[in-house]
């Protein structure tokens, strides 16, 4: 068709009017007809024909041929009435039932009634009987009302035989009484009434009291359908939608749909309702659902109510309202509609526009559940099981369930799955669960497809099956099941019954954590957390971790305090970490508890309380928490928060490592190692260190190469334990790596490497391990594997020294002690070794003690110092007991004690210490402590002089030298002082310049001599310097410089030298470098005589007596002259028999005194 020449088409669909023409005629005519025939009716009654006026009554009552008018129909009906017809009485009494036409009065309307069933009228005497069945004016009494529909029946009353059929059915006023039923009924059948045929379509539909003929029932619906019986028309529209009894057939179903909705069938009217709210077989249309669902329910229709009530309740198609909601469900409800019933219980359950009222929940689900309602006896099986309304019971919860199973409920079928699995309220029967979860899982019930699902996971009542358990949990997923969706991410992260995919994994968390289910929003966080299947985003994982936290889950809230405890994906803050802590521990979650117990025990986050931390790791352990075990051992082991009992940690170690801990397996091996709580058993750690290292516990592997090592508990092997420790060192495991580093140092097991040591030291050090931190700053102060390097080494002993790494904090206290590497710092160098030794760190105390004995970074205290020697010597220190035996030798701080001196001594040389060894040769040379035993002392040099120690190789040249302990051999001598004064001896460098002076065991050579006794000097020697003024006044081995001798005597006697004192006295005597001062040398002399000097002594003696004139000069002259002769001079012996006499100078003259050894 063109279109018009404006555009618009004259033929579209709201253009078109189709007529038909016959109908229209038809219905002018019938029209006309009514109007004559009332009106001749009408004329009729008028004069008198009492016939017609129950006729005319019914034209105004439906108004045909004239205008409705129920007043003037009750009029007519009256009138009727009152001549005995009696189609008028029940007309009449329909309208005083009704209010039509006159005042409602239900009373006289059952008069009436009465009167015409009294005079035999069927039609009265089952309306009758309806009202006596529904208390219509006159209170229920269901045996008159079936004896009323047996009258009107046995008239053959096809409505009261099908009513009277329905009260032995139900046994309404009658014994139940099926036989009966069905007679009636099929008489009522073979009358063709609708309603009968409908009942009995019903029965062969469900089989009720008949064989079930779905075909039959078919035929039965229709041939009521065809009566215009609306309950037919939509049973019939019912059959035709589910292909019940026939081919499926949405066009006629909905046809017959249409027909009943039309004759405002309410049951017709929800169904049409339901279609237009799911959608498919009409376009989806919410408020037309609402519509209809409405004009059932002014019917009253209960299933309709209901329905109305859940659109409020969701808002579908209205406003939601849930106040109006629980008003509908109530009003079903109160009409016995179970899903009423139990939709108004679960609006008391949950505060659903009703304030929460348990008991009254119960109330309404017990009244659907004695209409045996599957939804309500599970509801109510919850109830009982929870202790909801009620006290708890489970039996009872579990007989619920079964009874709502046995009608195949699935959501019943799965709770009697789960009690089944888990025993609760029944007997545990696994087997029986998985038959359940089963049943529920067919019909589509995805929590019973999921649980079904774990149940072949892990083997719960069956074999385990993962691949089974796969098609379930997807069935699940695609029905948007959280927990399916979970699982199913955790079998593609883990490979279980699928090929690992850990981005497949992390989608289906990601799906499920969409849906708010917490553990899937700790799964995604975890995937955040570690990078798998997601890009790593630890802010996003600790994001997922508090969402899911908030939502109560206890493994999520632990994770993030853990985030929080270390600072993962967050700013470290232990404050922040032990709420959420606590919230998962108040679940009972052991993790948690564990970690909590942590915070406890160190102070992380809360004050330090050891006890509380303790019981964390027992509620923990109590729940099975390996972990918690293995923690509580190590409190008991170390005395935190508990009595210190080493075999109870011993237990504790003993109960998780049996249950496959691998740390406790480890800490167990340790324990029997070191005889922690146990006797010592190599054998038996060994047997736990290689279980644990078989799991690849890298501790136990490094523990493992200690035995291997030191040969115990397996025999003995370097290379096995160097390959242990690089196995362990793989791992990055930073005591390995350090360990591994000290044998390639050293060379054991492998071949020395010390570039490599230094390597495995910088891996381990920059893991924050202590040991390789102190060992790494070490090899830079020493040069071992790198260049010396003090300023390198420095950062390293301090971080390691920031650990409190005693040995860190020693050497540092070295350092500052001697400014190598930083500033020199007497005061720090000490307070560096105070820290160590509080550790009871025995060098410390030993170097600490030094510091007091020298008065070096603190105030001397000589006391204090051997009381740090003591200490630090109980706990094995070789240079502590030596010195604490020097202490002792010496009295420095105590009374001089030689046979205590021996006993620390002897303590220190049992383990080849050289320089006790050394001391203590003196103490058997001199009988200090011991008898004499120059041979012994002899034996204990040269074992000190074995190990390349210089004072004793000097000592054993003086043995030699002056052959005391050994047969004299001062060319032996010689080279014993050579080897030591190249080793560092300053003693050795100036016996030596001494006998090359002298010509002792070599040709002398006071030019040899020079160097040597210069090499002493410039370390210090004070006898060097004095010998070396002595080489300057005589010009021997360089130019005579008598200034030069003076300057040398000068400094020796400065440095306490007693022989520089008299050679300096001489010098002012003689005139030698010096102007002759005889005051001032014999001021000199008088010094050097009050330390012991016999030359001195003997000079003041002379010169008291010859040159001094003074009333008391020759008492000091008799003086001195005695003290030098009781010191073993003889010249002095032979002046005092002498007497006064001859010149000072010419008495002393040439007089030297030999020097020998300081």
């Amino acid at each position: 068709m063109e279109a018009t020449q404006n555009g618009d088409n004259l033929f579209e669909d709201q253009n078109i009017v189709l007529v038909d023409t016959q109908n229209l005629l038809r219905a002018a005519k019938e029209l006309k007809q009514s109007k004559e025939d009332f009106q001749s009716l009408l004329e009729q009654a008028e004069l008198g024909d009492t016939s017609v006026q129950y006729d005319l009554g019914e034209h105004y009552a439906s108004g045909d041929g004239v205008e409705a008018d129920f007043e003037k129909a009750v009029y007519w009906f009256s009138q009727a009435a009152e001549v005995g017809d009696l189609r008028a009485i029940e007309a009449l009494a329909r309208c005083y039932f009704e209010g039509r036409g006159v005042e409602k009065d239900e009373k006289k309307g059952l008069e009436l009634l009465t009167q015409a069933a009294e005079q035999d009228s069927c039609s009265a005497q089952c309306e009758l009987g309806l009202c006596y069945e529904n208390a219509d004016g006159t209170e229920r009494d269901p045996k008159a009302a079936a004896e009323w529909y047996r009258q009107a029946a046995e008239q053959d009353y096809a409505p009261a035989q099908c009513n009277l059929a329905v009260c032995y059915f139900n046994g309404i006023g009658v014994e139940k009484d099926d036989a009966l039923g069905m007679e009636w009924l099929e008489k009522s059948v073979s009358q063709n009434h609708p309603r009968a045929q409908t009942i009995l379509g019903s029965f062969f539909e469900n089989g009720a009291h008949v064989e079930k003929d779905e075909e039959q029932a078919v035929r039965l619906y229709q041939m009521a359908a065809d009566q215009d019986y609306a309950p037919a028309q939509c049973n019939l529209a019912v059959c035709y939608f589910n292909g019940i009894g026939g081919e499926k057939d949405d066009t006629l179903g909905m046809e017959w749909l249409e027909r009943a909705v039309a004759q405002e069938n309410p049951r017709a009217q929800s169904i049409l309702g339901g279609f237009y709210e799911a959608g498919g077989q009409v376009e989806k249309d919410e408020e037309q659902a609402v519509r209809l669902y409405q004009m059932a329910a002014n019917q009253d229709y209960a299933p309709a109510i209901c329905d109305l009530g859940l659109c409020y309740e969701f808002g579908t198609g209205v406003e939601m309202d849930k106040v109006h909601a629980a008003q509908l469900y109530r009003r079903a409800a109160d009409q016995d509609y179970a899903p009423a019933q139990c939709n108004l219980a679960v609006c008391y359950l949950n505060e659903i526009g009703v304030e929460k009222d348990e008991a009254a929940a119960v109330h309404w689900l017990q009244k659907a559940a004695d209409q045996d309602f599957p939804r309500a006896l599970n509801i109510l099986g919850d109830c009982h099981f929870h202790g909801i309304g009620m006290e708890e019971d489970k039996v009872q919860a579990v007989a619920c369930y079964r009874q709502a199973a046995q009608q195949g409920h699935p959501p019943a079928h799965h709770n009697l799955g789960l009690c089944l699995e888990l025993g609760l309220g029944t007997e545990k029967d696994a087997e029986a669960a998985v038959a359940e979860y089963l049943k529920a899982a067919k019909q589509g019930y995805a929590p019973a497809q999921c649980n079904l699902a774990f149940c072949y996971l892990v083997g719960v009542g069956c074999e385990a099956d993962p691949q089974s358990a796969i098609p379930w949990l997807e069935k699940a997923a695609e029905q948007e099941h959280p927990r399916a969706l979970g699982l199913l991410g955790s079998c593609y992260r883990d490979g279980n019954g699928v090929e690992q995919d850990l981005v497949r994994a992390a989608g289906y968390f990601e799906k499920a954590s969409a849906l708010e289910y917490p553990p899937s929003l700790c799964d995604l966080g975890l995937c955040y957390e570690m990078g798998e299947g997601v890009e790593q985003d630890q802010a996003r994982a600790v994001e997922l971790y508090t969402q899911a936290g908030e939502l109560g889950h206890a493994p999520a809230q632990c994770n993030l305090g853990y985030c929080y405890l270390r600072g993962i994906g967050c700013e470290a803050d232990a404050a922040k970490a032990v709420p959420w802590l606590q919230k998962a521990a108040e679940q009972e979650y052991p993790r948690a508890l564990d970690l909590l117990g942590d915070c406890y025990l160190y102070g992380d986050g809360v004050e330090k309380d050891p006890v509380q931390g303790v019981a964390c790791y027992r509620k923990a352990a109590d729940l099975g928490y390996l972990t918690a075990l293995c923690d509580l051992g190590l409190c008991y082991e170390n005395g935190d928060g508990v009595e210190m009992d080493k075999a109870q940690a011993l237990s504790y170690y003993l109960q998780a490592a049996e249950r496959g801990y691998v740390p406790a397996q480890c800490n167990l091996g340790y324990c029997y190692l070191e005889g922690i709580g146990c006797e010592a058993d190599a054998q038996k750690a060994v047997e736990w260190l290689e279980k644990a290292a078989q799991d690849g516990y890298p501790r136990a592997i490094a523990l493992l190469a200690g035995c291997y090592r030191d040969g115990r508990g397996v025999a003995q092997d370097a290379a096995q334990a160097a390959r242990h420790y690089a196995q362990a060192a793989e791992m990055n495991y930073a005591p390995a790596l350090c360990d591994l580093g000290l044998c390639y140092e050293m060379g054991d097991g492998v071949e020395e490497d010390k570039a490599k040591a230094v390597e495995y030291y910088t891996r381990s050090a920059e893991l924050g391990n202590a040991a390789a931190q102190c060992n790494l700053g070490y090899c830079y102060l020493r040069g071992i594997g790198c260049e010396v390097d003090a300023a390198q080494a420095i950062p390293w002993l301090e971080r390691a020294a920031e650990q409190g790494h005693p040995r860190a904090l020693d050497l540092l206290g070295d350092c500052y002690l001697y400014g190598d590497g930083v500033e020199k710092d007497e005061k720090r160098g000490a307070d560096y070794y105070r820290q160590a030794a509080e550790q009871n760190y025995s060098v410390a105390l030993c170097d600490l003690g030094l510091c007091y004995e020298n008065g070096t970074g603190v105030e001397m205290d000589k006391a204090r110092a051997l009381q740090l020697y003591l200490q630090s010597g109980e706990l094995g220190n070789l240079a502590a007991q030596t010195n604490a035996g020097f202490c002792y030798l010496r009295g420095i701080a105590c009374e001089v004690d030689a046979v205590q001196a021996i006993a620390w001594l002897e303590r220190a040389a049992e383990h080849g210490y050289p320089r006790a060894l050394d001391l203590l040769g003196d103490c058997y040379l001199n009988g200090d402590g011991v008898a004499v035993d120059k041979s012994r002392a002899v034996e204990l040099y040269r074992q000190a002089a074995d190990q390349g120690y210089p004072t004793a190789v000097c000592d054993l040249g003086l043995c030699y030298e002056n052959g005391r302990g050994v047969q004299m051999d001062k060319a032996k001598a010689a080279e014993y002082y050579r080897q030591a004064a190249d080793l560092g001896s300053v003693a050795a460098q100036c016996n030596l310049g001494y006998c090359y002076l002298r010509g002792i065991g070599v040709a002398r050579d006071p030019a040899q001599a020079i160097p040597w006794l210069q090499k002493a000097a410039d370390n210090g020697s004070s006898r060097a310097i004095d010998l070396l003024g002595d080489c300057y006044r005589d010009g021997l081995g360089v130019e005579r410089d008598p200034a030069q001798a003076v300057a040398c005597y000068t400094r020796s006697m400065e440095m306490g030298f007693s022989p520089a004192v008299t050679d300096l006295a001489r010098c002012y005597t003689q005139g030698i470098g010096v102007p002759v001062d005889r005051q001032k040398a014999a001021e000199l002399y008088t010094r050097a005589a009050e330390d012991g000097d016999e030359e001195a002594m003997l000079w003041l003696g002379l010169w008291y007596r010859d040159e001094v004139s003074s009333p008391d000069s020759q008492q000091w002259a008799q003086y001195w002259l005695q003290k030098a002769a009781d010191s073993g001079s003889r010249r002095a012996a032979e002046e005092l028999k002498k007497g006064a006499g001859g010149s000072l100078a010419k008495k002393l003259g040439g007089f030297f005194r030999r020097k020998g050894k300081n």
